[in-house]
């Protein structure tokens, strides 16, 4: 089986486990639009610590989502570079590559840090809150929405929520298989992407076919009991945290 659990929820009974789905999605997207807005960097220290201890917190195995989080470097390396050559400004000198400034430098290591950030927010919000807490979260939301059946958006948003950590099993299962045949140890990049995508995108489609056939051969049908959400007084003491750190940062 693969080791990746960076997108799938992980049991526990931690304050953020108890937590109300609805207080804790609102939480979430305070602190993500926070990260989008800051553009200094004691403001993203701020928040890069009290997510630090939220994650110390939630109970989630830090150490082995830090080392999944490496996956992610190529896309941050991209991001650099990319606004080290687009982003006018001083020229580093007597540096090999030419074309870099110092402020595209500083711009992408800003917009990677928050991308980080935005990350373990994710991994936060989907390691403490199971697929059928989602679920209902969701549709409760949308329940006051006029012309959009919630239940459906619902389920497609659960069914993403189950995709994405599949694929991501499929390529950790894929990776070890060739490992196993010294197929990692070839140096063309282009080969390696190759032998890698071609099996994983019929996989893909693979597994959604099979879970479309489960929800049938289930009867699966939007009408359903609703769930009934409880706020408790820690619920809302963490809301009210959130929406002063979202403030300062705004204002």
């Amino acid at each position: 089986m693969a080791d990746l659990n960076i997108f799938h929820y992980i049991s526990g009974k931690s304050v953020l486990h108890d937590m109300d789905g609805r207080i804790k999605l609102i939480c979430m997207i305070l602190f993500t639009v926070a990260v989008g807005i800051a553009d200094r960097t004691i403001e993203l220290t701020l928040i890069n610590a009290i997510l630090v201890i939220t994650l110390i917190g939630s109970g989630l195995p830090i150490k082995k989502l830090f080392t999944e989080i490496r996956y992610f470097l190529f896309l941050i390396a991209i991001i650099i570079i990319i606004h080290s050559y687009t982003i006018p400004g001083t020229p580093i000198a007597n540096f090999p590559i030419h074309g870099l400034t110092w402020e595209g430098v500083k711009s992408g290591l800003i917009f990677s840090w928050r991308l980080v950030l935005v990350l373990i927010i994710s991994i936060v919000l989907v390691g403490t809150t199971s697929l059928t807490q989602f679920k209902s979260v969701i549709e409760w939301f949308l329940r006051p929405v006029p012309f959009i059946r919630e239940a459906r958006v619902a389920t497609m948003f659960g069914l993403t929520f189950v995709l994405l950590p599949l694929v991501f099993d499929e390529i950790a299962e894929m990776l070890d298989a060739q490992k196993a045949r010294c197929m990692r140890g070839r140096k063309n990049p282009i080969k390696r992407i190759k032998f890698l995508l071609f099996p994983l995108f019929p996989q893909i489609f693979l597994r959604a076919d099979e879970m479309a056939l489960a929800m049938e051969s289930r009867c699966y049908s939007e009408v359903r009991t609703k769930t009934v959400f409880t706020a408790k007084i820690n619920d809302w003491l963490l809301l009210v945290f959130s929406g002063i750190i979202f403030v300062l940062v705004v204002f």
